[in-house]
């Protein structure tokens, strides 16, 4: 019996490890696909650096670069004809680790001074806390912004060798840094939101779920592919050990206090959750347990199974991402 056990157990910890490297090599083409996608035409110049007829016209027009709080500039780009302004890698952090910097969609919407401040939303990326890129959410968070948010994707420091909670670390000093400089991006400060799938959507939902005193109001969060009880995995399981520096068995409280369903309570935000119901890497159950404990604590929860899709094709959904927005605009939008 313990035998058999034993081999079970190896055969998901297996399985797992297979999925996460699937995942992994999908995050690194997505990235790179994203980017191009988000890329303006060969043929239209940056914003930066208009045609020569512009110039001319618009002699003191100030090129899209500015200098953030810290004195560093950031570049900018304007994403072709869709609306959306893009200012990459700023620093988010005083530490300045390389990996702390974020990539801040905004709608190009002229004259910003007339116009009532945007909502702003923290995305999370996936990459089962080892890996990823924050160009991985780069059509989501373009989606997002054309519909009127100011959204800041952010990469964080990962696993194994900054291990839990470094994660989750960084994604709150990213929001408290966004709150912060809520008037540098016509941000309404009363309306913030986390946004995040796989790995990401853990993370948001942690925010969510377990707030500081020092963090910023959380209004409403969107988590997707989340695995949010890590109760779940077995208990010698070394499949998470990397990330979270042993099995579950050895640091039980470690798994407990990373779990966002330990943290349900009736006065967490409004939650949408949204779930393959074929994800072969987090499997549908971590969701739907999620989802009854925030709706026994009477959490405002909307939860959204994707028929047939797995972890991969669930994040790039179109209705995911339809509902994901329609759930904002509820939240945040007047």
């Amino acid at each position: 019996m313990q035998a058999n056990k034993q081999a079970v157990q190896q055969a998901v910890q297996q399985a797992a490890l297979r999925s996460i490297l699937g995942w992994v090599l999908f995050a690194q083409g997505w990235a790179v696909h994203a980017q191009q996608a988000a890329a303006p035409p060969a043929s239209q110049p940056l914003a930066s650096q208009p045609p020569a007829s512009e110039q001319q016209a618009n002699p003191q027009k100030e090129p899209d670069v500015i200098a953030n709080s810290r004195g560093f500039t950031k570049r900018t780009r304007r994403l072709g004809e869709t609306g959306v302004k893009v200012h990459f890698d700023v620093s988010y952090c005083e530490q300045k680790d390389p990996l702390q910097l974020a990539d801040i969609y905004m709608p190009a919407a002229g004259d910003m001074e007339h116009q009532p401040r945007f909502p702003a939303i923290l995305a999370i990326h996936g990459g089962a806390w080892i890996a990823g890129d924050k160009r991985l959410d780069a059509l989501h968070c373009r989606k997002m912004a054309q519909q009127g948010y100011v959204v800041m994707a952010i990469n964080y420091r990962l696993a194994p060798k900054h291990k839990h909670p470094a994660q989750i670390d960084d994604c709150r000093e990213a929001l408290r840094w966004l709150h912060a400089h809520a008037q540098e991006y016509h941000i309404d400060p009363d309306k913030l939101g986390v946004w995040g799938y796989s790995a990401g959507g853990h993370l948001a939902a942690l925010m969510a779920t377990d707030r500081q005193a020092q963090d910023p109001p959380i209004r409403v969060c969107v988590a997707g592919g989340a695995p949010c009880d890590l109760g779940m995995i077995p208990e010698d399981s070394r499949a998470l050990a990397g990330f979270l520096g042993g099995t579950r068995r050895a640091m039980q409280d470690v798994y407990s206090k990373a779990s966002p369903i330990e943290h349900v309570s009736s006065d967490d935000p409004p939650i949408l959750l949204y779930h393959g119901d074929a994800d072969e890497l987090v499997p549908i159950a971590y969701a739907s347990k999620m989802h009854k404990k925030l709706q026994a604590c009477g959490v405002a929860c909307e939860y959204l199974v994707l028929p047939g899709k797995s972890h991969i094709m669930a994040f790039v959904d179109t209705k995911g991402i339809s509902t994901t927005i329609q759930f904002l605009d509820r939240h945040l939008k007047p």
